[in-house]
C-alpha cells in the first residue's frame, strides 16, 4: 500500500471518481461526506493525507483545515471550484500543503498527491548527517525529524511537511540566496509555474512561526527579484 488517503466532498460522485483513481494506483481509501464525519474518522484512523473540498455545507473547509493541522500530520491537498486563488492561498496560510483546482485532471491530481506524501515521508525519515539533524540558531531548536520548532522560550511548534523541508533547505543553504524556484522545488516538491506564489506564502508562514522579540526578518531575508536568504549562526548538535 503506497499511503491511506481519506476524502472529504460532499459529492458521493466526486468521492467515487476520486476512489476509482486512487485505488488502482495502490493507495488505500476513506471517504468523508462533511466536517463532522472527517472529524470522527481522524480521531479513530491514521491517514497519511487528506484530500479536501473547500466547498462543504456544514462547515468551512478552510477552517477544516485549521482542525486537520491541530489533528494530525498528514499531508493535505485542497480541491476547490471557485476559480479564484483567495481560498487557496489562504488554505495554504493554515496550514496545507497543495491545492488542485476543479475541474482538475487526473494525472495533476495524482502527481500532487505522490508529491506531498513523498515530503511528509522523507521528513519524517530524517536522520542526523543527512541534512536532517537537531540544528540550533539564534536561540532557536529545528528538529527535523519530528519538524519541530522550538523558540528560544522553549516553546514547541510543529511544521507542516512542506515548511519542515523549506526550512532545512534555507538552513543547508544558510548565508547564500536560495531562488524561488529551488525553494518551490525543494519545499513542494514539483516545479514552481511561472506567477506562483506558493512559495511566498510558505515563507510567510515560517517567517510567522518564527516570530520573536527580534524582527523575523533577521532570520528569512527577501532578496528582491530572486529569493531568500537565511541569516541565522547555525549549530547542530
Amino acid at each position: 500500500m503506497l499511503g491511506r488517503i481519506l476524502i472529504v466532498d460532499d459529492d458521493p460522485d466526486m468521492r467515487l471518481v476520486l476512489r476509482e483513481h486512487l485505488e488502482p494506483e495502490g493507495f488505500e481509501v476513506l471517504d468523508a461526506g462533511n466536517g463532522a464525519e472527517m472529524r470522527a474518522l481522524i480521531e479513530r484512523e491514521e491517514v497519511d493525507l487528506v484530500i479536501l473540498d473547500l466547498q462543504l455545507p456544514d462547515e468551512d473547509g478552510l477552517n477544516l483545515v485549521k482542525v486537520l493541522r491541530e489533528k494530525t500530520d498528514a499531508g493535505i491537498v485542497m480541491l476547490t471550484g471557485k476559480g479564484t486563488s483567495v481560498d487557496m492561498v489562504v488554505g495554504l496560510e493554515v496550514g496545507a500543503d497543495d491545492y488542485v483546482a476543479k475541474p482538475f485532471k487526473a494525472r495533476e491530481l495524482l502527481a500532487r498527491i505522490r508529491s506531498v506524501l513523498r515530503r511528509t515521508k522523507e521528513v519524517r525519515s530524517a536522520k542526523p548527517g543527512t541534512g536532517g539533524g537537531i540544528a540550533r540558531f539564534d536561540g532557536w531548536r529545528f528538529e527535523s525529524a519530528f519538524q519541530r520548532l522550538t523558540d528560544p522560550e522553549g516553546n514547541d511548534t510543529v511544521l507542516t511537511a512542506g515548511e519542515s523541508r523549506l526550512l532545512q533547505t534555507l538552513i543547508d543553504n544558510a548565508g547564500q540566496t536560495v531562488s524561488r524556484e529551488t525553494l518551490h522545488r525543494e519545499a513542494l516538491g514539483y516545479d514552481m509555474q511561472s506567477n506562483s506564489r506558493n512559495i511566498d506564502v510558505l515563507v510567510g508562514r515560517l517567517r510567522r512561526k518564527l516570530e520573536s522579540d527580534d524582527a523575523r526578518e533577521n532570520l528569512i531575508k527577501s532578496i528582491r527579484g530572486i529569493g531568500y536568504e537565511f541569516t541565522g549562526n547555525i549549530q547542530y548538535e
